[in-house]
């Protein structure tokens, strides 16, 4: 595994999906071979929409809110290789890519050494990327909730891809709470969904 932090602001740039439904907050680990891994997580705070209507007097996350989020790392590392398909065809590595992702990070972190003309072109080719490169859809989810999520908890998200052929691909999706298992199955997505233009 590969150190790649990464937070909401780059996550956004990603995909699509935007708060109250945004269920990845942050990306801690990427491995690109043998298979494409992707760990990520969410915070629960008390204060989500949510919770006013999902057992009021009880902070309980709701479970397909957990799947969604599995569902949503699912895409991230999608989007990721996509980024890393496109970068190869044009004669770059992956740790390019990676370097434009933390380089994007830091612009947002306010960090010195941020690269704003690197951060640009970089934004610009995701914007001209092939469309579906960095989208998908869920096409079956099969995924058990094991044990029950609450407010101030971390949910912990990994994600493997094991199979992908054309635009079809499987994973083994598992989310954790204090390194206890909370839910657990396999997800399988069809690539093709278009990404939103980004914001100026």
């Amino acid at each position: 595994m590969i150190p790649l932090v990464l937070g909401p602001d780059v996550i956004e740039r990603l995909i699509p999906h935007r708060r109250p439904l945004a269920m990845v907050d942050g990306i801690v680990a990427y491995a690109h071979k043998p298979s494409p891994i992707l760990h990520a997580h969410r915070h629960i705070s008390a204060n989500e929409p949510v919770f006013d209507g999902h057992f009021p007097g009880l902070h309980l996350w709701p479970g397909v809110y957990t799947i969604e989020g599995l569902g949503q790392t699912m895409n991230l590392v999608f989007a990721i290789e996509g980024i890393v398909r496109e970068y190869e065809a044009r004669g770059s590595s992956l740790e390019s890519v990676l370097d434009d992702l933390r380089n994007l990070e830091s612009g947002y972190r306010l960090a010195p050494g941020y690269k704003a003309a690197r951060a640009k072109a970089f934004l610009e080719a995701l914007a001209l990327g092939p469309p579906g490169a960095r989208g998908g859809m869920s096409a079956a989810v099969d995924v058990k909730l094991l044990r029950p999520v609450f407010a101030g908890q971390r949910i912990d998200y990994e994600v493997v891809v094991t199979h992908a052929i054309d635009s079809l691909a499987r994973a083994e999706v598992v989310a954790l709470v204090d390194a206890k298992v909370v839910a657990k199955g396999v997800m399988k997505s069809t690539l093709g969904m278009s990404m939103p233009e980004a914001p100026p």
